[in-house]
């Protein structure tokens, strides 16, 4: 069912998933696909999603223990290898969902690891104290690391299918937020419950993060989780514990949880996508331009876009009817000012990161002074918020 907000305007063409076993669904019904190791299920987050906004043609590759090399390699798993998850995609996809980054981080081991050293430890601090063994906190740094492994997968989204909506989803609360824990259900202190959702937190912080600087929207998946984790007792528990109650990988979502992962990814979608961000605009070179030769500059946009360029010149004016205005006999006697004439047009195809930009003479005038450049960028008709600089042209 589609969250309120959603309307069949929401309607997608071709939809890919990629992702890890959080995406995947391991051992919830019905498990599909090839190859059988990956352990997706069609009643995963992405299926669910795919039949919600009724798309055109949707493809899931996600794959139950991926992490962000395969996304460009292949992975192997019982009876066969995933292929590259990136290879599903094409110049026409306009959806792209995407969850991985646990495994990266290594959260699902360190949960595993914990519940075995919690089981003599029902109170304490076990879990974290191992992490934190050398004076630094490993998972932490591993959270800082894949940072700009996250950054890589989202940049190589947009270069294979460059009008996508790319949205990466986050992990859900599968420990309590109170720290209260559930031992022996759940072996772990309730010290290491709070540190254990705190490197979750941390995980979803460093995604959004990242997804911002590169174009891409984040679903949060774990404030609307609250409440149903691993704790709780069966139907309000969405993950499961060690011993399953419901058809679910242990720490991992059951339908329930990737029911609800859906809806925090059809709560994204229901929204307006964002228009494209344009940021860094500035000259190359600190020193004016000399007259006849090019101005450089270089800007950043969060995806491909076009960029419309306006070039002003700067040149005198009158101060009039609160406006600067052209000098004329009927003003002669207000304010002087400055006021700026356009001179010159041109658009810039740019991709998503650092562009460059050549303003010839033939678009600035010819003219020595100082001029101001307005660079604004649309893509997909959405157009957005104009950056504005200067530079001067001298002989």
């Amino acid at each position: 069912m589609l969250p309120a907000g959603t309307s069949a305007a929401a309607e997608i063409g071709p939809y890919v998933a990629l992702g890890d076993s959080y995406t995947a669904a391991p051992l919830v019904p019905d498990q599909v696909g090839t190859p059988a190791g990956c352990a997706r299920s069609d009643s995963n987050y992405p299926s669910l999603v795919a039949r919600a906004l009724g798309v055109a043609s949707f493809r899931d590759v996600s794959c139950s223990s991926a992490t962000t090399v395969h996304m460009t390699t292949p992975q192997p798993v019982t009876l066969g290898a995933n292929v590259p998850q990136l290879d599903a995609l094409r110049p026409d996809t306009e959806l792209v969902t995407i969850g991985i980054g646990g495994n990266d981080v290594g959260l699902v081991g360190a949960a595993v690891t914990c519940a075995q050293l919690g089981v003599l430890a029902p109170t304490g601090t076990a879990c974290r104290s191992h992490f934190n063994a050398g004076g630094s906190d490993r998972l932490v740094a591993q959270i800082q690391a894949t940072a700009p492994k996250i950054a890589a997968v989202i940049e190589g989204i947009r270069a294979r299918s460059p009008i996508a909506r790319v949205v990466v989803v986050g992990y859900p609360d599968v420990l309590p937020r109170t720290g209260s824990g559930c031992y022996p259900l759940v072996p772990l202190s309730p010290d290491d419950v709070r540190y254990f959702d705190g490197l979750i937190v941390q995980t979803n912080g460093m995604l959004a993060a990242t997804s911002a600087a590169g174009g891409a929207e984040f679903a949060d998946t774990y404030l609307d989780s609250v409440g149903h984790d691993v704790c709780t007792l069966p139907p309000t528990r969405w993950y499961e514990a060690l011993v399953p109650t419901m058809p679910a990988y242990p720490l991992h979502p059951n339908a329930l949880g990737e029911a609800s992962m859906a809806r925090s990814v059809l709560k994204v979608l229901a929204r307006p996508r964002p228009a494209p961000a344009l940021s860094a605009l500035a000259r190359t070179s600190a020193t004016a331009t000399k007259l006849g030769r090019a101005a450089r500059f270089a800007y950043k946009l969060d995806r491909p876009a076009t960029v419309a360029v306006v070039v002003r010149r700067a040149t005198s004016g009158r101060r009039a009817g609160g406006t600067c205005r052209k000098p004329t006999r009927a003003n002669r006697g207000a304010p002087s000012c400055r006021r700026y004439v356009t001179v010159g047009r041109m658009s810039d195809d740019g991709a998503a990161g650092t562009n460059t930009l050549a303003i010839g003479a033939s678009t600035y005038g010819r003219r020595v002074g100082l001029y101001r450049l307005t660079a604004t960028p649309a893509s997909d008709a959405l157009k957005g918020t104009a950056k504005t600089t200067q530079f001067r042209v001298k002989r």
